[in-house]
């Protein structure tokens, strides 16, 4: 009996010491898509927002989390591994959350990329600032124009009147580009020409999948975990659990 407490108590703590990498890996993917795609995701006015964010903060639950189990785990505290049950099946509910929301939006990437994307550009052509940043932002890391080209500046009135046949320099080569604009007309060669929608979309189509992959993952060793934490509770209430 006590042989077989001790395999799960082994069993535990090595499960723990892989939730704290796995909570500092939720924390890094959060930190990076928020970082990698943050003006795309802001950019897209949906619920894609808040999953980095929600990714860093059970990344932050999770390592916390992994070091409380081996607490528990190691002086065979029964309160201690209750909590720590509960809490993490808490945590595994939150991060179900995040990946149903993820699979719920994959599938309206495109049209919250379109009509957000849509929107800033109209907020570009009229200098709202924020809009600015954002919009130069995604087109000069993913190297594309607009939201289906130039065509969104050029075929504008307002921009048109303002910028007769220039576009925003973020649409260009910065290498082979002076000044805030560069020339629309005659400048192939220079100017992005593909639109922001299709590389936008791809970009976080691409990511979104690798995410709820990662996410699956890491829900099922956290089961693991739990019924680790559980069968532990139950050997120790039947020896006598130890005092902190």
């Amino acid at each position: 009996m006590g042989c077989k407490k001790n395999m799960i108590k082994l069993l535990l703590v090595v499960f723990n010491v892989i939730a704290v990498i796995i909570g500092l890996a939720l924390l890094g993917i959060g930190a990076y898509s928020k970082i990698e795609y943050g003006d795309i995701l802001k950019a897209s006015e949906s619920s894609f927002t808040s999953i980095p964010t929600m990714m860093m903060i059970l990344g932050v639950l999770v390592f916390i989390l992994g070091l409380f189990g081996c607490f528990g785990a190691f002086k065979e505290n029964r309160p201690c591994l209750i909590v720590y049950t509960i809490l993490l099946v808490i945590v595994l509910m939150g991060e179900l959350v995040a990946i149903i929301i993820t699979v719920i939006y994959q599938g309206k990437i495109e049209e919250q990329v379109e009509t957000g994307l849509t929107q800033k550009v109209k907020d570009y052509i009229k200098g709202i600032e924020d809009s600015i940043d954002i919009v130069d932002d995604i087109q000069s890391s993913l190297k594309c124009c607009g939201v289906h080209g130039a065509e969104s500046y050029t075929n504008d009135t307002t921009w048109k009147t303002a910028h007769p046949d220039q576009i925003p320099k973020s649409c260009c080569i910065p290498e082979k580009t002076t000044g805030k604009y560069c020339e629309a007309q005659g400048n192939a060669d220079n100017v992005y020409s593909e639109g922001c929608l299709d590389k936008a979309t791809n970009s976080l189509k691409d990511n979104t999948g690798l995410i709820v992959g990662i996410g699956c993952a890491f829900i099922f060793i956290q089961i693991i975990g739990v019924c680790l934490g559980c069968v532990l509770c139950q050997r120790i209430a039947r020896d006598g659990y130890k005092e902190v």
